[in-house]
């Protein structure tokens, strides 16, 4: 199967991609840097460059895919503002993947996240950070994970 992937070289996607390669399928995974496009290419997967603002990019690797996973976000918790537009981002390139899967039967799969709450398991009650390293990969995020 040919899997297309945002998020592939991060904390999960990176699991994903290792599971879906060691399984046989060939996989494309959204490359927002060189560094990322490496890490890919590392760990068996063919890069695509671009990032989720990439509407065309992320439409392409969809049209040329069996089956979609997204797994990016954009994880700029710094400011209210910066979360509506991760937010914002996040719902166009979930339309820009969407798009070409429909009809066809080819799935689309994603997942959704709440707050990192330290030492318990985190709701959607809880607050989003504002401050400190808790967005993006952060030491203190692999340390609660």
């Amino acid at each position: 199967m040919k899997v297309f992937i945002t998020g592939g070289t991060g904390l999960v996607g990176s699991a994903v991609v290792a599971e879906l390669v060691a399984a046989g399928h060939t996989v494309t995974a959204l490359s927002r840097s060189a560094s990322s496009a490496e890490r890919a290419e590392a760990a068996g997967a063919t890069p695509l460059r671009g990032s989720l603002t990439d509407l065309e990019v992320l439409r392409a690797g969809a049209e040329r895919a069996d089956g979609v996973i997204h797994l990016a976000f954009g994880n700029d918790f710094s400011s209210p503002e910066a979360i509506a537009r991760d937010v914002t981002e996040e719902a166009e390139a979930l339309a820009a993947l969407a798009g070409p899967l429909i009809g066809t039967g080819r799935p689309l799969v994603t997942v959704a996240g709440t707050p990192v709450a330290p030492g318990r398991a985190s709701t959607e009650e809880d607050p989003l950070p504002t401050e400190g390293p808790v967005g993006g990969r952060s030491e203190s995020v692999a340390r609660v994970l």
